[in-house]
């Protein structure tokens, strides 16, 4: 299945240091701050049965990023998006569901999936939630939205990527 689910807190102070300026009070926010091709190092796997291989990959930070809206599918590549929560206490996690809605991925056991979602959870620090292409029945054309939804199924956030798979180098 190949997603990425970032464990630890990033360092990517950057883009998080302007968003903690921001005035506390409210209701908390989830906001997607960078997003496009990524690089992390992995770290292990979790257990994800709402995807089409039933583990997530976790991984520890930084998570590399190079802005892109088109994506080309092919083995081993990753894409996803940064995000962090504002409004919110430091040390506050805010439980949240990253909910990918693709083109239909057709498993070797039958399933033919829509939405794939996973548990995490939003920090005042910059976290990752992606994809990375394992399998090649994962490989499939078409609009890829990644969205950070609360228990309830609010949307915080979202973002869409175009994918095209089918045109990778030979390695």
């Amino acid at each position: 299945m190949g997603t990425y689910r970032l464990l630890a807190l990033l360092l990517f102070a950057l883009f998080a240091e302007a968003g903690l300026a921001r005035a506390q009070g409210g209701e908390p926010t989830i906001e997607i701050l960078n997003w496009g091709l990524t690089r992390a190092k992995d770290v292990g796997t979790e257990t994800a049965p709402d995807t089409p291989t039933g583990y997530n990959r976790l991984v520890d930070g930084p998570v590399e990023v190079i802005r892109a809206e088109k994506i080309t599918a092919c083995l081993g590549t990753s894409f996803g998006v940064m995000y962090a929560a504002f409004n919110i206490p430091d040390f506050q996690i805010v439980p949240i569901m990253v909910v990918v809605q693709h083109p239909a991925i057709h498993t070797p056991d039958g399933r033919v999936m829509l939405r794939s979602s996973w548990p995490d959870g939003a920090i005042r620090r910059q976290r990752y939630a992606g994809w990375v292409f394992e399998k090649s029945y994962e490989l499939v054309s078409g609009v890829w939205t990644f969205s950070l939804q609360d228990a309830k199924g609010h949307e915080f956030a979202t973002k869409s990527f175009d994918v095209l798979a089918g045109n990778c180098p030979i390695s």
